[in-house]
């Protein structure tokens, strides 16, 4: 063994020391996929699937729990932004159970110590403890250290996946920078206050996160993804909850979504810069304005097939992290059997897309793709935004809630979302809208409307907009090959959207929703129903600009 490995061996037990655990076991750090396969499989939290995938099952956590995520509430915090210090109270868009908003609750130091205390003594009593020491963001600017430490193997391999790995040089010395302590075992009880028990709490002051009683991947994941939704965008930073992909031509576009609307199947398309997680750092005009936060994709299994997303298909294998894909008793995977969820996830190193660009950065985007999964059937698959319109739909984030996603939606709901990620969103809006109206201005960006969710009415056996259709749009827009000219588009007056006629690569009869609709007066109906849902929504939302709520849609009267 090296000097440089034995170093690294040797201060497991102290490093974890340094969090208050006093370790009854071993502790291993940053330890290869064969090792933790191994520790996964022997001590029986996950098996090996045919396809070389290791395979946890996370039942009855089969998604986030959207009504259990918090940060500490610490009036005495202070952030820097804008040349000036904020309070918390300046900056969060807080929560609110009472009005129905579960996003970035508010929680007291009391519980966080209590049920960190908790999660301490779990980690120093459970035997063998696991280590993983990554990044999240690939810049300077975006760069943040992340440990995890969990009790957990797969959880491991999982971190080990999704951040950015560490080098042996890095992880000398590594930095404390963000850590997660993780302890699925631990449940809170009904007197913390955390609608039930599970509990994911961030406490922005001491730069740590308590995750208990939940084993689904999603919470690691999403929890770095906030926090660095906080700290960037007050370096002058945008984050989005999207993904990017650049052309042959070297065009790059920006794709946002919520899950469920395809964006790592869509970020995929062409050369996939990143999937989930974006840094923009507007100023730069070099190849690095578009950076990928992670290092691997997280993507959902739900009806995957190997013709149409070859990507997630065939980086599925050794070293692959799985979770609650319905398997045979040989272990084969069955991805249209959704009878433990419609949620079924796989995690993999960015490196197994071989079409991936290695740098995982591009250059500032001429095109971005809000994509959106409609219930009502009425919205067209493509269709251009002004500036004002995308703004407004940038802060609605409408979508269809997807099965597993989240628990509880069992069919598509539809749902608003702000910026397309809210539960991930903690600023005021504000921070995240100026950001973006300086990125369009700057770089003269186009922002489009994809519809990737269902055509014509809410009857059973309706189909969504074929997975192969939406890549064609995604690379037409991105390679700016839709023509311009007032000719190719009609108006869409109940929406404000301005629908191509003509897509290279797609049916132009796909284009028209329309089309899917026998009964006119029944899409009118649906359209103006939809419109009126959305005037609704943005109503909630405070100090939007007027010039953005009047590009929204907004229902229009049938002559008689």
């Amino acid at each position: 063994m090296g000097a440089k490995k034995a170093a690294l061996w040797s201060d497991a037990r102290d490093l974890v020391r340094a969090y208050g655990i006093a370790p009854s076991g071993v502790v291993y750090r940053n330890l290869d996929v064969d090792a933790l396969y191994q520790f996964s499989v022997q001590r029986g939290q996950a098996i090996v699937m045919t396809n070389g995938a290791l395979l946890q099952d996370s039942t009855p956590n089969v998604g986030r729990a959207a009504k259990s995520s918090f940060y500490v509430n610490d009036p005495a915090l202070r952030f820097e932004g804008k040349g000036k210090a904020w309070s918390l109270e300046d900056l969060m868009a807080w929560g609110s159970p009472a009005e129905g908003r579960f996003d970035n609750l508010p929680i007291g130091a009391d519980v966080y110590d209590r049920l960190k205390a908790r999660v301490i003594a779990q980690l120093s009593s459970c035997g063998d403890v696991f280590v993983n020491d990554g990044w999240s963001g690939r810049t300077d600017a975006s760069r943040l250290a992340v440990r995890v430490i969990t009790e957990e193997a797969p959880a491991a391999l999982f971190s080990k996946n999704i951040f950015l790995r560490a080098t042996e040089d890095e992880l000398v010395g590594f930095p404390k920078g963000w850590t997660i302590l993780h302890a699925p075992s631990v449940h809170a009880d009904p007197a913390d206050g955390t609608n039930g028990g599970t509990f994911i709490i961030t406490h922005l002051g001491e730069q740590t996160t308590i995750i208990g009683g939940t084993r689904y991947f999603g919470q690691i994941k999403k929890a770095i993804f906030a926090v660095q939704n906080f700290r960037l965008p007050l370096k002058g930073i945008l984050t989005m909850h999207a993904g990017s992909s650049e052309g042959k031509t070297g065009a790059s576009a920006i794709h946002a979504g919520l899950s469920g609307t395809g964006k790592t199947t869509l970020s995929n398309t062409g050369n996939p810069v990143a999937d989930d997680q974006i840094v923009l750092e507007i100023d730069r005009t070099d190849d690095r304005c578009i950076s990928n936060m992670e290092g691997g994709q997280y993507a959902k299994t739900d009806q995957l097939r190997a013709d149409k997303e070859p990507e997630t298909w065939y980086a599925i294998g050794y070293g692959t992290v799985s979770e609650n894909v319905w398997v045979n008793e040989k272990g084969e995977p069955d991805y249209d059997n959704t009878s433990i969820t419609a949620n079924g996830r796989v995690g993999y190193p960015l490196e197994f897309v071989d079409t991936g660009k290695p740098s995982g950065c591009a250059k500032a985007p001429g095109n971005i793709t809000f994509l959106t999964a409609d219930g009502f059937g009425v919205l067209p698959p493509v269709s251009l935004l002004t500036v004002e319109g995308g703004m407004f739909h940038f802060a609605a984030g409408f979508t269809s809630k997807m099965p597993g996603t989240e628990k509880g939606v069992v069919e598509p709901k539809p749902t608003f979302s702000a910026f397309f990620g809210k539960p991930f969103m903690p600023l005021k809006p504000a921070w995240y809208m100026d950001l973006l109206a300086k990125l369009v201005s700057l770089h003269g960006t186009r922002i489009w409307l994809v519809n990737t969710g269902w055509l014509g009415p809410n009857v059973p056996g309706r189909g969504r907009v074929d997975i192969l259709a939406s890549k064609a749009i995604i690379n037409a827009v991105r390679d700016d090959r839709i023509s311009l000219d007032d000719a190719n588009f009609w108006y869409d007056p109940v929406f404000k959207l301005r629908v191509p006629k003509e897509v290279p690569g797609v049916d132009a009869h796909l284009l028209d929703p329309r089309n899917f609709w026998s009964d006119p007066e029944a899409y009118a109906a649906a359209s103006n129903q939809l419109a009126e849902i959305f005037q609704q929504n943005m109503g909630k939302l405070p100090h939007m600009p007027p010039e953005v709520l009047a590009a929204g849609p907004s229902p229009v009267a049938r002559a008689r």
